[in-house]
């Protein structure tokens, strides 16, 4: 059955996926980018940290053998290392929460998937667990962990086997002077492997959006029957009458430079009409009323096409003839003034129909 869905999705059917809660996703894409965010904070913000939790190291050594060790200093103490530290810490915790929301709204945007809202036991059926895991698809995901796995190994035994020696240093050195090279290995560290996940990331967004697409195809056969049932949705008949609507008055407007006079209301109506010879009559190629009129003239005017004001005939006209008829018996004199009128000031006059 699967090879019969050739037929990409519908936009229907990405609407009701999307409903549901089904879109292309990585949750790659939001470790990669929180692992930079993160290495780049504790540059920023975490610096201040770990120079505030220095101080407090090198004051509870120097000081632990000298001070009364009560309740009270424990909680004199306890105090000062948390209004020290929470301000950095806060300030990470809330870049990291934001950062987690925008890489997640800009893969999905705002999406609300009511239909997911609530309890389904399939969600902790262990047999259908254990069919995930051991499906096609499960084999698939296991391959991109040990992959994952590799390229992030990899990344950190070469960057750690160049640091062997200041890695054998650290626990040579003070405690002061420790922490700080740790922390400077370790955003290192994070940094190189955050930049390789980006790398993984992208790749398994791709895969994501192509697994998805691939998945929502469909068969000739849902495509006609999802066809029929929007024949008959009202909305979808009103959408399709409105692009009709919008492809008919962008081919009225493209006829309006080919016109040989517009005949206006002045400001209401105006009916631009055509005659070449050979015709036998007067045709009428585009009409309409306020802004629609406003935007026949415009154009007339961008053109030299003549515009000339009469208001019974532009009303009349406007009234009982439709687009690409000619005029009737009842308009042909009316009509014949204003086209004499437009040719003498062309300068011509056209031969009649033989």
């Amino acid at each position: 059955m699967s090879s019969d869905r050739t037929e990409k999705a519908t936009p229907q059917k990405l609407r009701e996926a999307r409903r549901e809660g089904r879109v292309p996703r990585s949750v790659e894409v939001n470790t990669a980018v929180l692992m930079m965010v993160s290495a780049l904070l504790l540059q920023g913000p975490g610096k201040t940290m770990v120079t505030n939790l220095k101080w407090i190291i090198t004051d509870l050594v120097v000081n632990m053998s000298t001070v009364d060790l009560t309740f009270v200093w424990l909680q004199r103490k306890m105090m000062d290392i948390v209004l020290s530290l929470t301000p950095s810490i806060a300030m990470i915790i809330m870049v990291i929460m934001v950062t987690g929301i925008v890489v997640t709204i800009a893969q999905t945007g705002f999406l609300w998937a009511s239909k997911n809202v609530g309890f389904k036991f399939d969600r902790i059926n262990p047999l259908n667990g254990f069919k995930r895991i051991f499906s096609a698809k499960g084999l698939i995901e296991l391959g991109r962990a040990l992959l994952k796995l590799l390229v992030v190994g990899w990344v950190a035994y070469s960057f750690l086997r160049t640091r062997a020696f200041e890695v054998e240093n650290l626990l040579q050195t003070d405690l002061i002077s420790g922490v700080s090279d740790f922390m400077a290995l370790a955003i290192n560290l994070a940094l190189r492997i955050g930049g390789a996940y980006i790398v993984l990331a992208a790749a398994d967004f791709a895969y994501q959006r192509y697994d998805f697409m691939k998945n929502m195809r469909m068969t000739k056969q849902e495509i006609k029957e999802e066809f029929k049932r929007s024949e008959g949705d009202p909305i979808y008949k009103s959408r399709i009458r409105s692009q009709m609507r919008q492809m008919a008055r962008r081919r009225m407007m493209a006829s309006v430079p080919e016109a040989t006079v517009v005949v206006t209301n002045p400001t209401h109506i105006a009916v631009a009409l055509k005659y070449e010879a050979g015709m036998n009559a007067p045709k009428v190629v585009a009409k309409g009323a306020h802004k629609v009129a406003e935007r026949i003239k415009a154009i007339a005017k961008e053109n030299n096409v003549p515009v000339i004001e009469n208001k019974p005939l532009a009303r009349s006209m406007y009234k009982t003839m439709d687009l690409d008829q000619e005029i009737s018996a009842e308009f042909y004199l009316a009509v014949a003034e204003i086209l004499t009128t437009v040719y003498r000031m062309k300068g011509r006059i056209p031969q009649p129909a033989v």
